[in-house]
């Protein structure tokens, strides 16, 4: 059972509020046509980089502001009084990513479904191609809960030794090693003394998280275990939420603390630090 089961809607859950009007599906994605070629019934398509990120001084994929995310989520037809629960067609970080998003903003209730629209539909989710109009509604969050991200400043006070933390690098061991990677940035490597945990290792080819036992087995292999606070990072703050899910809604592990600047934002400050290689 995960430490906070209402942050997952589970099949039966999907099956059973599939057309409650106070449940708004959020399919999110960076490919529109997965969207029309199926999702569920009344679900409201948001592209993951231009709803759920805005670029800022020069960083890209950060977290919006409040009034840029009220703006969108209203647009969307979602206002507090709503649960939105975001899915994704296949394996995907965007429902972790608008999951994070909100939950950052004190959304009162957000869930990820527990598994892909492809997968419920397997378990006979039905699935359309008519496209819901919403009515604009205002949306009111709260003020940003800076205990669930970490700041470029945290992670370099770590990366420089300071032990009371750690921080985790979600990308592929390609990236983490300094190669090139799916966005062009000025410099490349891995915050010094990262710990290494590709994020596609923590869900099955159904986007469904492995059982809690196998989570914890896989992290202390990398190195963590939740004792002390956690930074994970990746290429601009997409691929760590669903890392950050996993620590904190999963195992319980509330002082994880998604790195939301990322490489995006490290490469950027010239100043900090880099490593690469084994």
């Amino acid at each position: 059972m995960p430490a906070n089961p209402d942050a997952i809607a589970s099949l039966d859950w999907v099956r059973q509020h599939l057309h409650d009007p106070s449940v708004v599906f959020v399919h999110a994605g960076t490919d529109r046509a997965e969207y029309e070629a199926a999702h569920l019934p009344g679900a409201v398509w948001a592209h993951g980089y231009d709803d759920l990120t805005v670029e800022r001084d020069g960083v890209r994929a950060l977290v919006p502001s409040k009034e840029e995310m009220e703006a969108t989520l209203g647009r969307l037809g979602i206002d507090e009084a709503k649960t939105v629960v975001f899915c994704a067609s296949d394996k995907s970080m965007w429902p972790h990513r608008g999951y994070w998003v909100l939950r950052y903003f004190r959304f009162p209730a957000v869930k990820i479904a527990d598994r892909s629209v492809t997968a419920l539909a397997r378990e006979g989710i039905p699935t359309t191609t008519e496209e819901p109009d919403p009515e604009m509604v205002r949306c009111h969050l709260g003020e940003p809960d800076a205990s669930v991200l970490s700041t470029w400043e945290e992670v370099l006070a770590t990366a420089e030794g300071d032990p009371s933390a750690q921080v985790l690098d979600c990308r592929t061991t390609g990236e983490y090693r300094g190669e090139p990677g799916a966005h062009a940035a000025p410099r490349l490597g891995r915050v010094p003394g990262a710990y290494h945990l590709n994020w596609e290792v923590l869900v099955d080819d159904d986007g469904r998280f492995l059982g809690e036992d196998r989570l914890r087995s896989l992290y202390a292999a990398a190195g963590i275990d939740g004792s002390k606070p956690v930074f994970p990072y990746c290429g601009g703050g997409i691929r760590s939420s669903a890392s950050w899910f996993a620590m904190y809604e999963v195992l319980g592990w509330t002082n994880a603390r998604n790195y939301d600047g990322s490489w995006a934002e490290w490469a950027v400050r010239t100043e900090l630090p880099i490593q690469t290689g084994d």
